[in-house]
């Protein structure tokens, strides 16, 4: 799948092979190569962008990124919290896991978890690809997605592919605010008032419609809940295969809200 300048946090030292993470890297550590590819790439660092790799080059290269400083800003900060709890190990950066690679890998009590942070629209059809290879891969997978202000407005317009995880987690969907924590919110249906009305027909006949409330098609009233930490308030789930209400949800190993 081709892929031009490709930004990644990880990349390994080109003498030593060993992986190193940009947010601790310095020019001096060089030269280095990609993780999958061992194409050149070249340390960026600056006082208003988050510490990447970039290929040298434009290459071919199987992971194709187009994200954001945020949602480098944003696994930092997952990455960074999590070395800091007791009982979780072998906290990663975008660590290969088949065919994905997980934007954080963490063993929390002993469960293996790849933290995949939805900033971007990714496809619906990506989503589920990568929801069903993690379960090939006996990983547990929490989707994040970003919280936004207008999820506590009187209504809210969730996409396709937030309905889709609002279902595959069982009637929640979690929002990342900072650090470990996230908002759990639940999409109820939303009401809408269709005021009363009347006229009168050409034979003279009064008529009237209206005057109630009819559920709304296309918003939803966003529910918030708990604050949670991913470390302490999540564990493991497994999610069957289910169809109903528009979806298909795959067999998936998750990790949810105790």
């Amino acid at each position: 799948m081709p892929c031009y300048n490709l930004l990644m946090l990880p990349a390994k030292r080109k003498m030593t092979g060993e992986r190193i993470t940009a947010y601790f890297a310095l020019e001096r550590h060089g030269p280095f190569i990609c993780p999958d590819c061992n194409e050149e790439v070249i340390l960026k660092m600056g006082r208003t962008t988050v510490n990447h790799f970039a290929h040298a080059n434009p290459i071919a290269c199987k992971f194709t990124t187009g994200e954001s400083d945020e949602h480098r800003r944003c696994k930092i900060e997952i990455f960074r919290a999590l070395q800091n709890v007791p009982g979780v190990r072998n906290v990663e950066l975008e660590r290969p896991i088949g065919m994905n690679r997980a934007d954080v890998f963490a063993e929390i009590g002993g469960v293996p978890v790849a933290i995949e942070v939805q900033l971007s629209a990714l496809s619906l059809e990506t989503i589920q690809e990568r929801t069903i290879e993690y379960h090939r891969e006996g990983v547990y997978v929490l989707w994040l997605l970003q919280w936004t202000p207008s999820l506590d407005s009187p209504r809210y317009t969730p996409t396709l592919w937030e309905k889709w995880i609002h279902a595959l987690y069982f009637g929640h969907a979690y929002y990342w605010l900072e650090g470990l924590n996230v908002a759990s919110y639940s999409f109820e249906a939303h009401l809408k008032s269709v005021p009363k009305r009347s006229w009168f027909s050409p034979n003279g006949k009064k008529l009237t419609a209206g005057g109630y409330s009819q559920r709304s098609k296309r918003h939803r009233t966003a529910v918030r809940g708990n604050t949670l930490n991913i470390a302490k308030d999540f564990g493991p789930k497994l999610r069957y295969w289910w169809q109903g209400n528009g979806f298909a949800l795959p067999d998936a190993k998750l990790f949810v809200k105790r």
